[in-house]
């Protein structure tokens, strides 16, 4: 499943497809079943015990249509979230709801100079090429990264890894039923300013919560051994703190104690670096106590990332320990 949720289109403000999907797999699975106006999703089951939020957001960064050669089919276009002019060409891309196959093109080594060459390209001056005009691409078309997902042994490789992991996550847990009050929410438009989960915190009043995440992974060569956390294969990622969030310790010790009492590895994320819904969530209302759990990914915000499988399966059974924990009163 987390397969085919990777490969689903859905940049921010476009999540319909994904939402779509998500619906399908947990409806019978739930007690109640909304959406907001914004086009968060969410999901509630009753249970004993402390009432505990989940989220995972359904956007994934991408690139929208800005405007158009109608002659040759050449596509002006701009970034929907946090990605680098520098992993832009050469990449193969899926335009618009008809999903029209293009790259992003850049002229042969050869025809350029030598000062260009050593220099990447700003996204003002790249053009997604689909082949020739097509008049149903229009101006503020999404466009996804053309990426299939892949497993090899423990290895996965596919886009938006960011954060359908999270949400495949999310899925199996209310499929699995925990047994305590618990809402779990796909939030939308994450990844442009936590919007979804900052309209979240004004309709739901819960205890505690947790962001579930793919973060990144910082086990590469170009970096000190020291900066090397967190890194694939050693376990979900923990947040102590990040520009968005300081953790709350009822929830670290929660965490803690969950992933002890069943054996589960974890690690700590970096500190003071990105953030997630949990951001905008944990300061609406009275305040939610609130943490992350993430799993580490190489090359996120790319056209394809990496993880290890054993990683995911770790953070879904971390995140229901904590949730079962912290119902159940720290």
């Amino acid at each position: 499943m987390l397969g085919a949720l990777t490969e689903l289109r859905g940049i921010s403000g476009y999540e319909h497809e994904v939402r779509t999907f998500i619906t399908e797999q947990i409806e019978p699975h739930c007690d109640t079943l909304t959406t907001d106006s914004l086009g968060n999703l969410y999901a509630h089951q009753d249970g004993d015990g402390s009432h505990v939020c989940l989220l995972a957001h359904m956007d994934e960064v991408g690139l929208m249509v800005t405007g158009s050669d109608e002659k040759n089919g050449w596509l002006t276009f701009d970034t929907v979230g946090g990605i680098r002019d520098s992993l832009l060409p050469g990449t193969t891309v899926r335009v618009g709801p008809h999903g029209h196959a293009g790259v992003i093109g850049l002229p042969a080594v050869h025809l350029q100079s030598s000062t260009d060459r050593k220099k990447p390209l700003p996204k003002e001056k790249l053009r997604i090429d689909v082949g020739e005009a097509h008049p149903s691409i229009e101006i503020g078309d999404m466009v996804t990264f053309d990426t299939p997902f892949l497993r090899r042994d423990d290895t996965i490789y596919g886009k938006a890894f960011d954060d359908r992991i999270g949400c495949y996550c999310l899925i199996e847990l209310l499929q699995e039923r925990l047994g305590v009050p618990l809402t779990c929410v796909f939030t939308v438009q994450e990844e442009v300013g936590l919007r979804g989960a900052s309209v979240v915190r004004s309709r739901i009043e819960c205890d505690y919560a947790i962001a579930c995440e793919g973060t990144f992974a910082l086990d590469h060569p170009s970096l000190s051994e020291e900066e090397r956390m967190p890194r694939m294969g050693h376990g979900p990622a923990v947040t102590i703190a990040d520009r968005t969030l300081i953790a709350h310790t009822t929830v670290l010790e929660a965490i803690g104690c969950a992933a002890d009492e069943n054996d589960i590895p974890y690690q700590y994320k970096r500190p003071l670096a990105g953030g997630t819904d949990a951001g905008a969530f944990h300061i609406g209302g009275k305040g939610t106590p609130s943490g992350v759990i993430a799993a580490p990914c190489r090359y996120i915000h790319s056209p394809c990332a990496m993880a290890k499988w054993n990683d995911v399966i770790h953070m879904k059974e971390l995140i229901g320990a904590t949730a079962r924990y912290l119902a159940e009163g720290v």
